[in-house]
């Protein structure tokens, strides 16, 4: 009987371990002096957050201002742990599109795919430019 109810507490405690590790989650954020497109949406210049949901397919949430979006990026996995937290922005004149987000001490980044306005923009030939910026981490309680 005691064998069962200490089989229990273990169970039980390990099931705690997994809630209390889905309730916290790993928020980018860096100051972005410009607006942006984001999945199609333009967002405003100034505290840009993002979060990544991760229930078998990547979801991106990104906040800036009073603005909120979702996307579904590609998820790139390297053999490297990335050396900083960023969010790289594809510019072009002066459009920006928040191409990929990476997070620090993190084999995987995210991209976004490029919308039907960026796609437009390349095949016209417009000077493409990457503009990245260093981000910080929060982990924040869900």
């Amino acid at each position: 009987m005691k064998n069962h109810a200490a089989a229990l507490l273990i169970l039980m405690l390990a099931g705690l371990t997994g809630l209390v590790n889905a309730q916290t989650q790993t928020t980018v954020s860096a100051q972005v002096p410009f607006n942006y497109i984001a999945n199609g949406k333009t967002m405003p210049a100034g505290e840009c957050k993002v979060s990544v949901d991760n229930d078998g397919q990547a979801i991106l949430r990104i906040a800036s201002g009073n603005k909120q979006i979702f996307a579904l990026p590609i998820t790139n996995d390297s053999a490297k742990a990335s050396e900083e937290s960023k969010l790289v922005f594809h510019k072009y004149g002066d459009r920006y599109f928040l191409a990929s987000v990476s997070r620090l001490g993190q084999n995987r980044s995210y991209t976004l795919p490029a919308g039907s306005l960026e796609k437009e923009l390349r095949a016209s030939n417009v000077e493409e430019k990457d503009v990245m910026l260093v981000a910080s981490l929060a982990m924040l309680g869900k």
